[in-house]
């Protein structure tokens, strides 16, 4: 059997949004994908039915590149997720397209990272994480996503002291530090950095246990020498189940 030479092409998570109608181009990340619809992260308020121009990413293990475009329909928003409703729907109207060949293999596909892969469901489930007990500073300026971030910790038994901009967390941080044993901050707030806040407290307190959190695809944060590789990371959206993984997981390591 003769082995195909065609080019791999893999599915990026960027995806550039174009509104006709406002002019310009935004981006999200992409969330989750299939024959008829998509969900993307994006700071972007879209009302429903609002159509917009979607161009996908593709890329191969040497680094070619390729894009290709889709129409779309905004279907609803929840904090910065957005559903849309591809129109027509792509992998009937192109199957001969790079996405359309994509979604065709896949019936249903996410986004982990910069890269696509088949969802898997675990076979058994994963045991409940342990009960925490400890003091966790939370630094979030989005309202919503900290509320929720806030009670899924305290539901598993941490004390949670929240902050919506770095002023505030170093003022609660300096009146808490004894009890703080570990900060979760997005990586991207106004102002200073979340590294930039994190990094000059645990030099003075080597135990201090830091995990970031961000919406920007994690490979770009790597790139760009945002984040470092050794550093706990969470990629946004999340469940509560892994927030509180990640957190007993990074409290745990000694």
């Amino acid at each position: 059997m003769t082995k195909s030479t065609e080019p791999q092409y893999r599915l990026l998570s960027r995806v550039d949004i174009s509104l006709p109608r406002r002019g310009g181009v935004s981006w999200g990340s992409l969330l989750k994908v299939s024959q008829t619809r998509i969900v993307l992260f994006s700071k972007e308020d879209y009302k429903p039915n609002t159509r917009v121009s979607l161009q996908f990413r593709f890329q191969t293990d040497d680094g070619k590149e390729a894009k290709e475009t889709a129409d779309a329909i905004v279907t609803w928003q929840c904090g910065n997720n957005a559903g849309l409703d591809f129109d027509p729907p792509f992998a009937s109207d192109r199957p001969t397209s790079l996405l359309g060949r994509y979604l065709l293999k896949r019936s249903d596909a996410a986004l982990d990272g910069a890269h696509s892969k088949v969802l898997v469901q675990p076979t058994a489930p994963l045991p409940a994480p342990s009960k925490g007990m400890e003091t966790v500073l939370l630094v979030e300026d989005e309202e919503m996503q900290r509320t929720v971030f806030r009670k899924t910790l305290e539901k598993s038994g941490y004390t949670v002291l929240e902050a919506r901009f770095n002023s505030e967390a170093f003022m609660l941080y300096k009146r808490n530090m004894d009890t703080i044993r570990l900060i979760v901050t997005d990586v991207m707030m106004p102002g200073i950095s979340g590294r930039e806040l994190a990094e000059p407290l645990r030099s003075t307190r080597p135990d201090l246990r830091i995990v970031y959190m961000s919406s920007s695809p994690h490979p770009e944060l790597l790139r760009y020498r945002v984040l470092s590789e050794d550093m706990p990371f969470l990629q946004k959206p999340f469940s509560p189940d892994i927030l509180t993984r990640k957190v007993r997981e990074v409290l745990g390591a000694h």
